[in-house]
């Protein structure tokens, strides 16, 4: 904030490009966070996350093509994919032990049958995996084994709760294929700076790709976002790591007052993102009943889990990011709930 007041003090906000300051600054947060040094002329800045993906599919996918996502998944992906004219294709993520694995069989086997593109989320969004160094390098073999594009939208990187995430840049089997997607939105809570940042490895790619921002005049981040980039990923090292530790914590508070409380709920084993996955279907309701109950009668409102995948009805997305005030008061109401239908 020091950084955009700062900034501020200059009467002129034009159009602007970046300083060359702010890719090094993302360069070394990835460096030294991450152990990936991507180079900067990988580097393609703009405004979302989800654009980004929308115009990747525009252009490296043909129309109708088939694009594959894991389910339950964050859900605007299947926008993205519908909305850009390709053929959504799920691959349920498998449930073993309150934890989700990918169904590696299915997979391949939708890979065989003309799959062109795989969005992929890592860590993941709702249900919490933060992907192995074993998991990335099985999908990014697959992928470059059938020439699939992989679309690596790893906006919650810095969410490595239980263990460091791992990046599919790591990969070098992929390059040819590969966006990864990042931002400074989740990681600092500067959703509406409107920033995101594209790393893709193949100068021919990353051609194409912005070109279809051109020709649509899509220009930006603004110059102010620009100014929050650098500033974030120069100084916000230490302010991650608390923010991590204090979302542990969260999550801890989480799985012990469930186990207390609520024993027929249970949450999804929570390795990284802010974001929590409820089990509450022992309610029998859906989750559109749940949401709209949860809102009316108690003042809470939680994520819609059917918005995430079919197979997901009477699931809930619950949002740790929030001091531990907010977050007891939350499960205070949940926990109201509970005890009302349970009786």
């Amino acid at each position: 904030m020091r950084a955009i007041q700062k900034r501020c003090d200059h009467p002129i906000i034009g159009y602007s490009d970046p300083l060359p300051g702010v890719y090094t600054a993302i360069q070394g947060w990835w460096e030294r966070r991450h152990g990936w040094k991507p180079e900067t002329d990988w580097m393609l800045l703009s405004y979302g996350v989800v654009t980004g993906i929308y115009f990747a599919l525009e252009t490296l996918v043909p129309r109708g093509g088939k694009v594959l996502v894991f389910t339950p998944v964050y859900d605007p992906f299947f926008a993205a994919v519908k909305n850009s004219g390709h053929t959504l294709v799920e691959c349920p993520l498998l449930l073993q032990d309150q934890s989700y694995t990918i169904d590696w069989a299915r997979f391949e086997d939708e890979l065989k049958h003309g799959v062109e593109a795989v969005v992929f989320c890592n860590p993941h969004n709702p249900v919490g995996r933060v992907w192995t160094a074993d998991e990335m390098d099985r999908l990014t073999q697959l992928c470059a084994q059938y020439s699939v594009y992989l679309l690596s939208d790893e906006i919650h990187a810095d969410f490595g709760l239980t263990r460091p995430y791992t990046t599919a840049g790591r990969y070098p089997c992929i390059h040819k294929k590969l966006v990864v997607y990042t931002a400074i939105s989740k990681s600092f809570n500067l959703a509406g700076m409107g920033s995101s940042c594209m790393m893709i490895p193949n100068p021919d790619l990353k051609k194409r790709i912005q070109e279809a921002y051109d020709s649509r005049w899509m220009f930006g981040p603004s110059d102010l976002a620009f100014t929050a980039m650098e500033a974030a990923y120069t100084h916000g090292d230490a302010w991650m790591d608390a923010q991590c530790a204090y979302l542990r914590q969260n999550s801890q508070m989480v799985t012990r007052f469930l186990a207390e409380r609520m024993p027929r709920v249970w949450a999804a084993r929570h390795e990284g993102t802010f974001l929590m996955w409820l089990d509450m279907t022992c309610f029998g309701k859906s989750s559109a009943e749940l949401t709209e109950l949860l809102a009316r009668k108690y003042g809470l409102a939680l994520g819609d889990g059917s918005h995430y995948g079919r197979q997901a009805d009477g699931f809930m997305r619950l949002n740790i990011g929030c001091p531990q005030v907010t977050l007891q008061q939350g499960l205070d109401r949940l926990a109201a709930l509970y005890d009302d239908c349970m009786r």
